[in-house]
């Protein structure tokens, strides 16, 4: 790795047109910071609606930047060299984590004074003897501390090594590869306890009552697909308006491969997931399935099997669907869409116990976050190279053959 000729480029990139893409990130922010604030409205209204809404969004975008933390790590972690070419928007996802810590603060605010989503946060409920016997773990101070931790890891993280790329880019030292590589390794333990815990604390914390030992992989092996599946679509759409023509059918197989390998592992934990329980019948474990089989939740729920994993399953057994941006992109959207129809299904039977329904509160702080993550990608995105373009392995990326 010590010798950094540079890698040739096979075509030649049309420009980014910087100020545009600049001057819409900018707008999207202010659109989405306008929504989000329209929406703290149903805080009054509707506070317990609003704030399981919240967290709903809230968790769909950290879990796309989770997962691409992940992905920039294991590139890192498993010396992949096919993937150099693709790797800086897997980094630009990665380093919005400033901007999932903000959105943080409302379900952190919750916790405190609303006590709406986590009910061992209420002081009512102190003498319960269920929550006393996790007192030791589900206590405010300890749930911030934790809360505080993960995001200074992710966001320092994610900037070690979105810093480290840009680097390279300016000096040519092959020398940020090796350095990241060797951090690569302990950041991805620290990282596996990290998200572990963040599902278990945000999302199995909403009933303290319930709990699952493969948890915190479900949710993870979750956030992977996602995040790749959005990492898709924004190559796609990059080296459809040419800004990245050295992506090639090549570089889609190989991705498509690992979308259609965290299609099936998701599978496995879910699968494996219900079966223990189902098998178990304990009764504080069943109770978690039972409140999802009751009326439309239930059609909802096998409709969330059928897409979360046969119809991507299916879709990406074929190498053809792999090679073709279009079916793969087709696919890589409807894995997000079932993404957020999973999370709807994880948090919101809460509000809606009887039946499915989306609230415009839901929709509101949906979209709101959605143009404030929108923007600040394009802004990072126009900040940087498109690609590490003195990555000693750059040439072994172009000229990969899967």
């Amino acid at each position: 790795m010590g010798h950094t000729e540079s890698a040739p480029e096979l075509r030649a990139s049309v420009p980014l047109p910087a100020a545009h893409i600049k001057a819409l990130g900018g707008r999207l922010q202010s659109a989405g910071a306008l929504l989000l604030t329209a929406s703290f409205a149903g805080a009054w209204w509707h506070p317990k609606e609003f704030f399981h809404g919240w967290l709903f969004s809230f968790f769909f975008f950290f879990s796309l930047c989770a997962g691409a933390l992940f992905w920039v790590l294991l590139h890192y972690v498993t010396n992949a060299g096919w993937g150099v070419l693709l790797r800086r928007q897997a980094e630009n996802i990665a380093s919005l984590f400033p901007w999932v810590a903000l959105l943080f603060l409302p379900i952190l605010w919750d916790a405190f004074w609303g006590h709406y989503l986590y009910e061992w946060t209420s002081p009512a409920l102190a003498h319960d003897r269920a929550l006393q016997a996790k007192s030791a773990y589900l206590n405010l101070p300890f749930f911030t501390i934790r809360a505080v931790f993960f995001f200074g890891f992710w966001i320092l993280a994610a900037l070690f090594l979105w810093n480290g790329s840009r680097s390279q880019d300016r000096d040519s030292d092959p020398w940020h590869t090796v350095r990241m590589q060797k951090f690569s390794y302990g950041l991805l333990f620290v990282y596996g306890a990290c998200i572990t815990f963040a599902a278990i604390d945000w999302l199995m914390g909403l009933d303290f009552r319930w709990g699952s030992t493969l948890w915190g992989g479900f949710v993870f092996v979750g956030a992977a697909g996602a995040s790749l599946a959005l990492w898709i679509l924004i190559l796609l759409w990059l080296r459809g308006r040419g800004y990245l023509p050295q992506m090639t059918e090549e570089h889609l197989h190989l991705l498509g491969k690992l979308l259609f390998a965290f299609t099936a592992l998701w599978g496995y934990f879910a699968f494996s997931q219900y079966m223990l329980i189902w098998y178990a019948n304990i009764p504080e474990e069943t109770y978690f399935f039972i409140q999802r089989n009751r009326g439309s939740w239930n059609w909802f729920a096998i409709g969330l099997v059928l897409g979360r994993f046969f119809v991507p399953f299916l879709l990406l057994l074929s190498q053809a669907t792999k090679r073709n941006p279009k079916m793969l992109a087709l696919t890589a959207a409807w894995v997000l869409l079932m993404q957020a129809a999973e999370l709807y299904w994880l948090i919101l039977p809460a509000v809606f116990e009887k039946a499915v329904a989306i609230g415009v509160l839901e929709v509101v702080v949906w979209a709101g976050m959605g143009c404030l993550m929108a923007g600040a990608f394009l802004r990072r995105l126009v900040s940087c190279e498109l690609y590490p373009k003195h990555d000693p392995r750059l040439r072994e990326s172009l000229e990969v053959v899967s």
